[in-house]
């Protein structure tokens, strides 16, 4: 029943030696370095199923981890308001790789009331035990862990569809309690997967931050100390990529509107440039997202004409 439901063809993916034999971790540079264990095609195609099933459960207002029809722009217009804001945001360090298989296991079986055996293979199809690989190839990935205090080696997948909305659903006990703390103080809290954000009209105190840190503690979390930030009412304020200004409304970060120029004075003179189109209308959805009457001219130019063939 459970592979009719997940639309699984080959029996051998209930398996977790199978599941891990389909992904390749490793670490991603591009940026600042992240782990990054893309699951194979059909792995991936099940996942999605498990996202679309997952996706049925209600998350509160606040909740903006893999959901459906809400995006980083709405997490940040969570925190607008008539009034001007005081704002305290905080990242949870590797988020993913931090969430132990027996933490997706309870999920399933305690919260989704599951029987142990259909628990374990949901488990086996959302986590991967990098003891089952090869080791030699993974030293990269330990060395990345250890950086970062990660001690799980058998954790949530970082790349896999289901892993956004499970981050959220399987922890659900520690964000309620974060969300109680937060009421009792007159603060609005968002969720969006590893960035947590707190703001209020009133000053957000020392011991409500302390409070915070403990209660993540508590669960075997770890903040990054870097990325805890907290801002004034009258301070521009990052929250998710999108920029709340000194007004308390929200803005287009100018590195985004830069890169949109660069690739339109790009794509007038090389209009043939089938990639850069793409690039400059994922641009431009993503600045219209946070204000959705910018660059009106842009993206007639971007959608409209497509190239010929």
């Amino acid at each position: 029943m459970l592979k009719y439901v997940l639309h699984i063809k080959n029996g051998d993916l209930l398996k977790q030696d199978c599941v891990v034999s389909m992904i390749s971790p490793y670490i991603d540079k591009t940026k600042k370095p992240r782990l990054i264990e893309p699951p194979q095609a059909e792995l991936k195609t099940v996942q999605k199923r498990m996202k679309t099933l997952l996706g049925k459960i209600q998350v509160p207002d606040n909740v903006f981890s893999g959901i459906k029809g809400r995006s980083y722009s709405d997490n940040a217009r969570f925190h607008l308001g008539t009034s001007k804001r005081n704002l305290y945001k905080i990242d949870l360090t590797a988020f993913f790789p931090s969430i132990s298989r027996e933490t997706v296991y309870r999920f399933f079986f305690e919260d989704l009331c599951c029987s142990p055996d259909v628990a374990e293979i949901l488990t086996n199809l959302t986590t991967i035990d990098l003891k089952k690989l090869n080791q030699n190839s993974l030293l990269e990935v330990y060395n990345f862990l250890a950086n970062k205090g990660v001690k799980c080696y058998n954790h949530l997948i970082s790349g896999a569809p289901t892993s956004q909305i499970l981050s959220y659903l399987v922890n659900h006990k520690m964000f309620d309690e974060l969300q109680s703390l937060s009421d009792k103080n007159n603060v609005t809290m968002t969720v969006y997967v590893d960035d947590v954000v707190f703001s209020s009209e009133h000053k957000i105190s020392s011991g409500f931050r302390k409070s915070v840190l403990s209660l993540i503690q508590k669960y075997n979390y770890q903040v990054s100390r870097k990325k805890v930030k907290g801002y004034s009412k009258t301070y521009p304020k990052l929250v998710t990529g999108v920029i709340i200004n000194s007004e308390g409304n929200a803005a287009i970060k100018n590195a985004l509107r830069k890169k949109i120029m660069v690739e339109y004075e790009h794509l007038r003179n090389n209009p043939a440039d089938i990639k850069s189109r793409q690039r400059l209308r994922g641009l431009v959805t993503a600045a219209r997202q946070v204000d959705k009457s910018a660059y009106p001219n842009i993206q007639k130019f971007a959608f409209d004409n497509p190239v010929k063939k």
